[in-house]
């Protein structure tokens, strides 16, 4: 495999470099994939696009993709699902029986050459493009296709004009006709499109709001007629198992999606509001991959003690954080580098999100009494060696967390705190015991996720033209702003965590089993070296990763 440090030394030897450049390429390129320092070449203008293509393709022994003007068909392209086309930047350009073409703004990867061949079954063939060949072409083959045409619910709005949404029989007609069931669709495979984990689908008085999560901000993309919301909502709660008749009341359901060879389990929620009906879907893929240790991005100081965690055989393990801030992708990370066929690691979960081979997963239900505690009692029955409980929310739950730890398992949960030393003080008010806290409780990893500056139109600031400067930026002379370019929309692409994580040693010990003040044990963790979340962000922001507007918006200044 192609080494990172000898790709920048041979940029040196045939790239024309000043020296300021040269070590800022340096200082940037450790502990970085070779796309981030493609994308940070790029962004940075340090090589022209041209050069910095030729450089790639010479150094990584990749032909440049020549012919400018697209000849396959839209059909055959979209045979590459869209997650593929978004997360390695890569266009399926041509098929025959014996070879099958593809092109991208960087070096092939290996996982995704293994995963074409697998699907494929036969040659495959690698290009480089330049970025705005793979927006061209992207926008080309895939916008439309996703996209909401307002023209046609248009069309279709005399049918929706006739429906009394009291009327349950006509609903549940409508709710199997060709156009609502396109229009849901569209909705779908536009919000994966886009790499949205939520769809909000609301009723107000004039109109029906379709708005998407995506990278932790709700955005509002379409304003509909209001006639159409009964029979999309209706339609949500017949494929997700709920009952039709009753609106008066909340209902949770699920449904699966299949979107270009991917299968996505799909939680809905539906509420009562004063003008009707609001659905919320969580989209799920369900064979997401997990995160590597690498790819959860914590700075090194941190990864060492993640670590650290991986080493416990006994004990309890907490992650922390509000909704949302990446501690269930974190805490399966973890999973993933426990699981083993020499491990019994059973799981509770509401819901299971998840789905690994080497776990024995158990999905909460309370309409058949299937409770946290009702499961957990029976599991150390199991011969369990890892527990996972998805939270802990009430004293009996915790009770059997620290019963378990106690007695030489390992469990691992989230806990709603907002950071990791509140954690011990929950627990206490959960009625558990300090001096049991302490026995058992070995780590506690608070996260926040931030959004990600997009390298392609990310903007250099100087600290001096910084009005509002809240932070110590001390060594650095600039900071990146969002911008926003056909890459990202908004200036921004991605998440990255930004983590603390406590390790209980003697002396913290000690001063939970005295039930010292908060201030006590945050002083405490800093000189054992924990980097608290503001810490662990200003790394982030000082490299270029975040803005400072997004770690404003996300971090508490308190630090």
């Amino acid at each position: 495999m192609k080494d990172i440090q000898n790709f920048c030394e041979y940029l040196f030897k045939s790239c024309s470099f000043s020296e300021s450049k040269r070590l800022k390429l340096k200082r940037f390129s450790e502990n970085r994939e070779i796309k981030e320092i493609i994308d940070y070449l790029r962004s940075e203008t340090i090589l022209k696009e041209n050069d910095l293509l030729q450089a790639i393709s010479d150094y990584f022994e990749v032909e440049i993709y020549q012919n400018s003007n697209l000849t396959i068909k839209k059909n055959k392209a979209r045979e590459l699902g869209i997650a593929e086309v978004h997360k390695y930047k890569v266009i399926l350009i041509n098929k025959t029986k014996t070879l099958i073409s593809f092109a991208s703004v960087y070096p092939p990867d290996l996982f995704l050459q293994e995963k074409l061949k697998f699907k494929y079954k036969t040659k495959i063939k690698f290009y480089l493009m330049t970025e705005s060949e793979f927006s061209e072409a992207e926008n080309l083959l895939y916008s439309s296709y996703f996209k909401i045409d307002q023209r046609e619910i248009l069309k279709d709005l005399g049918d929706f004009k006739k429906i009394d949404s009291r009327d349950i029989d006509s609903l549940k007609n409508i709710v199997e006709d060709a156009p609502v069931v396109k229009l849901l669709n569209k909705i779908l495979t536009e919000a994966i499109s886009l790499n949205a984990s939520d769809i909000h689908l609301e009723q107000k008085k004039d109109y029906f709001k379709i708005r998407y999560r995506i990278d932790g901000i709700l955005k509002n993309y379409y304003s509909l007629p209001v006639e159409i919301a009964a029979a999309v909502i209706s339609r949500i709660k017949i494929i997700s198992g709920m009952d039709i008749t009753i609106r008066h009341l909340p209902q949770d359901g699920k449904m699966d999606f299949n979107f270009q060879e991917e299968v996505f389990d799909i939680r809905s929620s539906v509420i009562p509001t004063i003008y009707g009906e609001k659905a919320v879907l969580r989209l799920l893929l369900r064979t997401e991959k997990l995160l590597d240790l690498k790819e959860l991005n914590f700075n090194s100081a941190n990864l060492k003690r993640f670590k650290e965690i991986l080493k416990f055989k006994s004990g309890i393990i907490l992650l922390c954080g509000p909704t949302g801030s990446g501690k269930t992708t974190t805490l399966f990370s973890i999973l993933k580098q426990l699981a083993a066929e020499d491990n019994n690691i059973i799981t509770v979960e509401n819901p299971v999100e998840y789905k690994l081979d080497l776990l024995n997963q158990i999905e909460i239900n309370d309409a058949q009494n299937l409770t946290f505690p009702t499961i957990l009692r029976s599991i150390l029955r199991q011969d369990p060696d890892i527990i996972m409980i998805g939270e802990i929310r009430d004293k009996e739950t915790a009770e059997i967390a620290v019963r378990a730890a106690v007695t030489g398992h390992l469990v691992l949960s989230t806990i709603h705190t907002i950071d990791s030393i509140s954690a011990i003080y929950r627990l206490i008010d959960l009625g558990i015991a300090p001096y049991l806290i302490s026995s058992t409780v070995k780590a506690v990893i608070a996260q926040r996720l931030l959004r990600k500056l997009c390298p392609n139109c990310r903007k250099k600031v100087e600290i001096k033209y910084l009005t509002n400067n809240l932070f110590d930026l001390t060594e650095i002379e600039y900071l990146y702003q969002a911008v926003g370019c056909e890459n990202c929309s908004n200036g921004y692409l991605g998440r990255t965590a930004a983590a603390e994580i406590l390790l209980i040693n003697d002396h913290l010990k000690s001063l939970i089993n005295q039930n010292a003040d908060y201030s006590d044990l945050k002083e405490e963790a800093a000189a054992s070296g924990m980097l608290s979340l503001y810490d662990s962000a200003l790394i982030k922001l000082k490299k270029g990763i975040v803005s400072q507007a997004e770690m404003l918006r996300v971090i508490e200044l308190n630090h």
